[in-house]
């Protein structure tokens, strides 16, 4: 179904506050699954006063899985700290995620999260709000699962340059999680430390949250670790 911004993304799964509605969260899955396995991932954490958008990623070729064509949020060359970024497609998507949170109430806490492809869609939009684009919505907090920060020589640039409105960027803390398996070939650890280091020069509080493990984001420790940061962040 293509989307107001033109994007033929598929069904969007709504979970909706049991309690007081506090925050409103949009949570994107990685390559090649559904907004339903964000429903279901979501669901674990039990923040019964937060509303989850978990929307699906328009089907499309992807270089590194050979072309398949699957679900993506962009075009995937294969991750490493000199990756070429599908530009074109992140900057879309970031319209398309916005757009989904223009109607949220005014008094509730908006943040975005997501695993692999979608932490990293998550990432860049955190980057856009504080260099000036995307600004329609107030960004209050960030979940990174296993994801890497695109285009981030960029935002070293615009930073250095002073370019935009980076003094809102310690106003949007950033959990990140990573598995420290060293033969992850998904998501190198090499490549979230960069993340990290990148946007904790940018001005954004980041947590940094190892696990052992691979690229898997359901292990109980990840879900306790998103759980409790929440909690704190948005005072759920």
């Amino acid at each position: 179904m293509a989307s107001s911004t033109g994007i033929a993304c598929g069904d969007t799964k709504i979970v909706s506050p049991k309690g007081i509605h506090k925050a409103t969260i949009v949570w994107l899955h990685d390559i090649g699954e559904k907004g339903r396995d964000s429903a279901i991932f979501v669901r674990q954490l039990n923040l019964p006063t937060v509303k989850w958008i978990c929307p699906t990623a328009p089907r499309r070729p992807v270089t590194s899985l050979g072309g398949t064509q699957t679900t993506a949020w962009s075009d995937v060359t294969g991750v490493s700290e000199n990756m070429e970024d599908d530009m074109v497609s992140l900057n879309s998507i970031a319209a398309f995620v916005v757009n989904l949170l223009q109607d949220e109430p005014n008094n509730v806490m908006i943040g975005l999260g997501g695993i692999g492809l979608g932490a990293s869609v998550a990432l860049y939009l955190a980057t856009c709000y504080i260099t000036g684009w995307q600004q329609t919505i107030r960004l209050r907090a960030i979940v990174g699962i296993n994801g890497w920060l695109p285009a981030w020589r960029n935002l070293r640039q615009n930073m250095s340059f002073n370019y935009g409105t980076p003094s809102l960027a310690p106003s949007v803390p950033i959990l990140l999680t990573h598995g420290t398996c060293l033969s992850d070939a998904i998501v190198p650890l090499s490549v979230g430390n960069r993340c990290r280091d990148t946007l904790h020069r940018a001005g954004f509080p980041v947590t940094f949250t190892p696990y052992e493990g691979n690229h898997h984001a359901t292990v109980p420790q990840v879900i306790n670790v998103v759980r409790m940061w929440l909690t704190t962040n948005f005072q759920l």
